[in-house]
């Protein structure tokens, strides 16, 4: 489609670095935030090197060094992160310039493609770093290990 692990774990690394800028930490060094998230280190500097570019996370090298938000959790949408590493539904010719080469106007696998992006990154523009922050504290609260049991708590709750 067009969601890949690359932004799945930019996402996870960012929303730790919200945590850490809502607790007071200014910087935290990629080594903590692959630990924290269990993303591969390697791989989560590519990601960030490529958000550093776009000036969604800045960075300083040395002993005090490491990564911090270059904006306010609330100033950023999920879709940029999502737009900015995975460019979705590029990839279809179609979606790019709304023409279908091989088969014209009729072609009905570009009209869904670009229906579902327009869905996917209008539902991801409606979402911050910040909503995030607001989500995790929820599922905190809910108690168990996993999502679904923790949404089966609250259910229960309600019940």
């Amino acid at each position: 489609m067009g969601l890949t692990v690359k932004s799945s774990y930019a996402l996870r690394a960012l929303y730790e670095l919200a945590l850490f800028h809502k607790n007071g930490v200014k910087r935290v060094s990629i080594n903590e935030l692959s630990a924290k998230q269990k993303i591969p280190k390697d791989f989560l500097e590519k990601i960030f090197s490529e958000l550093r570019e776009y000036k969604i996370v800045d960075s300083v090298r040395g002993r005090y060094g490491g990564y911090a938000l270059s904006r306010k959790p609330e100033d950023l949408k999920l879709s940029e992160v999502i737009y900015i590493l995975d460019r979705p539904f590029q990839s279809y010719e179609c979606v790019v310039t709304g023409k279908c080469e091989t088969l014209g106007s009729e072609c009905a696998v570009g009209y869904v493609w670009k229906k579902i992006n327009t869905i996917l990154m209008s539902e991801l523009s409606k979402i911050t770093l910040a909503d995030l922050l607001k989500i995790g504290e929820k599922l905190e609260l809910m108690g168990g290990n996993t999502v679904e049991e923790k949404i089966n708590n609250a259910d229960e709750r309600r019940g």
